[in-house]
């Protein structure tokens, strides 16, 4: 349901990463098994990771959606594996592209924790701070179904006078919410995608959506249940967005030194000589 790419607007990804629900360290249950190989739920949290527009998904949301897809890499990479196309020359050219990708990021990486401080950051959290100030939250509940007709029925049910968190646990799709009744705890405006957010915002305490609302993620029926001020996080909690955020400013100031201080000639694409770019 949600999507919401890092940005220095302000808090948005900061709260929500707070609403997901803590693990236990040594909390990494087995998920799936593949021709007997253990997958485990650490896992599917690095395959959230590594698709942008699903970071700031709550986990089970899509769930389901990134086993399957865990599950379809283990499947396609045992084929490889068994052609042997680790061995083929195409294949050892992209391992050397992926190396040399590799290495600009650990080069970039080690920079950005040598320029980054945690004053910086500190600076950084105040600054956010501010510019939370003013802003409200909603704590909300959601029924997730794959049909407009579906979401039509659980709201025939609730007008008929069935509990918000029964309905929940007996017809939503989000797994989380069959035991926890729907709830999603507070978001801020533009936390969610935009259908959602917006029809979120328009219900006071107590209400709920009464025309299903349609996301990428299927159709749901929305229950606010508390509106409050919006809360930030505490430091030790929003400090490792903070850094990313300065770290995406850091690597393009990297860069820019790196091409100012090597000597780089420009060539047309036909390699005649090209017009040099004016020094900044």
């Amino acid at each position: 349901m949600t999507n919401r790419p890092l940005r220095a607007a302000g808090f948005a990804v900061l709260l929500t990463a707070m609403a997901l629900p803590a693990l236990a360290a040594d909390a990494d249950p087995v998920v799936a098994t593949v021709n007997g190989k253990e997958i485990h739920r650490s896992a599917i949290q690095e395959a959230q990771r590594a698709i942008p527009q699903l970071r700031q998904v709550p986990f089970e949301m899509v769930y389901d959606q990134l086993l399957d897809h865990v599950i379809t890499t283990h499947l396609l990479l045992d084929q490889a594996r068994k052609m042997n196309l680790e061995n083929d020359a195409d294949v050892k050219a992209a391992f050397k592209d992926a190396q040399n990708r590799i290495l600009e990021q650990a080069f970039l990486a080690k920079q950005v924790d040598k320029d980054i401080s945690e004053e910086a950051i500190k600076k950084r959290y105040e600054e956010l701070k501010k510019q939370s100030t003013g802003k409200e939250e909603v704590k909300v509940r959601h029924i997730l179904v794959d049909s407009e007709d579906a979401a039509k029925a659980v709201i025939a049910d609730l007008k008929s006078g069935v509990s918000f968190e029964d309905e929940a646990k007996a017809k939503t799709k989000d797994p989380s919410g069959k035991t926890n009744g729907g709830e999603l705890g507070y978001i801020t405006e533009g936390d969610t995608v935009p259908e959602f957010s917006q029809a979120a915002f328009k219900l006071k305490p107590g209400e709920y959506s009464e025309t299903p609302v349609k996301t990428q993620f299927g159709w749901h029926v929305i229950k606010v249940e508390d509106r409050r001020p919006a809360q930030p996080p505490a430091f030790e909690q929003a400090q490792g967005a903070i850094k990313n955020e300065l770290a995406q400013q850091d690597i393009q100031k990297i860069i820019e030194r790196l091409q100012k201080n090597a000597q780089i000639k420009r060539f047309k694409a036909d390699g005649s000589p090209a017009t040099e770019a004016p020094k900044q």
